[in-house]
């Protein structure tokens, strides 16, 4: 007669149809492995009994991953930014929770996740989202791990989706020239100008308020952004990372501006009277709230379109800024902290053209410095 199995036991047997098969009891509940050898489940027999000392329970081997994953949302929002936890929820409801959404964490193997990864590229979604869904999957189930529900990530065996880097498209230094002539008279010309002189992003750049302008000294600090969550009112939040806190310097061309531009604003004051409020913004609209982004995108087409350049985006001008500054030859540390990258190599990798330009003239300088013939 067979030995019945005791509590926390495991054990192992090979079917007929010649898959293995492991199990495990847990509170007088089996816990069941299939798998194509021994040593798999083996394996897994070592990480359940390990998981079960740790304090697993037979509830927590039934939770489905959709269960795990909303409250795993729910506690993670306490802890990240609002757009994040809404970018994350977002990405969950469309992409993940519809296809492994009912299936036991026990049960998603690598597979799985590879099904789930070729089924979104079926349905048209980039490579990009794809990847936001494998992002999103790895961090909820690497939780998961952290709580001893499972042994290992599966995501951790599959290949991250790559994303190919699009090209953004940039405006050369006469064409510069060419949109903020055209600029001159628009609403919002200054804001334009400071985008390019400074590779603010657009949400920094609005989020601005006139205690971060160090008039004397010429600097900006940068230390917020606007941001507006879906169907919720904008708000102002502390920039993403660390490096995005930062201070720049502004020529003084760009600091006349800016204060031509405070002397604008406080005429539009005086004029609003108890209509303004105070929010010490320094892009606002005309009652000192913030301003309306599809505005600003609606006047920056009209510009480009007045002045016969490519309609370029926003961020563009973030691009354009940058890339200027590398072809002239800054160094890429300054141009990185100016444009606040967490590190030099993010700078690198995203703006590898240019600087391949800016070798270009660097090759020559150097030969006209040591050629005696070019003296």
């Amino acid at each position: 007669m067979a030995k019945r199995r005791g509590n926390h036991e495991g054990g192992l047997y090979r079917r007929k149809d010649g898959l293995w098969c492991a199990q495990v009891s847990l509170n007088g509940r089996r816990l069941t492995k299939y798998g194509k050898n021994a040593a798999e489940c083996r394996e897994w027999i070592k990480e359940t009994l390990a998981r079960i000392h740790g304090g697993l329970t037979y509830s927590a081997t039934q939770i489905t991953l959709e269960t795990f994953m909303r409250n795993w949302l729910e506690s993670k929002s306490l802890s990240i930014r609002p757009l994040t936890a809404s970018g994350y929820r977002g990405t969950a409801e469309r992409d993940i929770l519809p296809f492994l959404g009912k299936m036991r964490l026990q049960q998603i193997l690598p597979t799985h996740i590879n099904d789930l990864y070729a089924r979104l590229k079926e349905e048209g979604r980039g490579a990009r989202m794809i990847q936001l869904a494998h992002v999103v999957l790895h961090i909820a189930l690497e939780q998961a791990v952290r709580e001893g529900i499972l042994g290992r990530n599966p995501t951790d065996a599959v290949q991250r989706p790559k994303v190919e880097r699009t090209e953004f498209q940039i405006l050369n230094e006469e064409q510069v020239r060419q949109f903020m002539v055209a600029a001159a008279s628009s609403p919002y010309g200054t804001l334009f100008y400071l985008a390019l002189a400074t590779g603010m992003r657009k949400g920094e750049l609005l989020g601005l308020k006139w205690t971060d302008l160090d008039a004397d000294k010429a600097t900006l600090h940068v230390q917020r952004q606007l941001q507006q969550l879906p169907g919720q009112r904008f708000s102002l939040v502390p920039t993403k990372t660390k490096a995005g806190r930062r201070q720049i310097k502004l020529g003084q061309e760009t600091l006349r501006r800016l204060l031509v531009h405070k002397v604008q604003q406080e005429s539009a004051k005086t004029d609003a009277g108890g209509q303004w409020y105070e929010n010490d913004l320094i892009f606002s609209s005309n009652d000192d709230t913030f301003i309306d982004r599809t505005k600003v995108f609606r006047e920056l087409r009209k510009v480009l379109k007045s002045a016969d350049l490519p309609l370029i985006r926003f961020h563009d001008l973030r691009h354009t800024s940058i890339s200027i500054l590398l072809e002239m030859g800054m160094p890429v540390n300054t141009v990185q902290q100016r444009s606040g990258h967490s590190k030099a190599s993010v700078t690198t990798d995203i703006y590898g053209h240019p600087m391949a330009r800016s070798q270009d003239e660097a090759a020559q300088r150097i030969d006209e410095a040591i050629n005696p013939q070019l003296q």
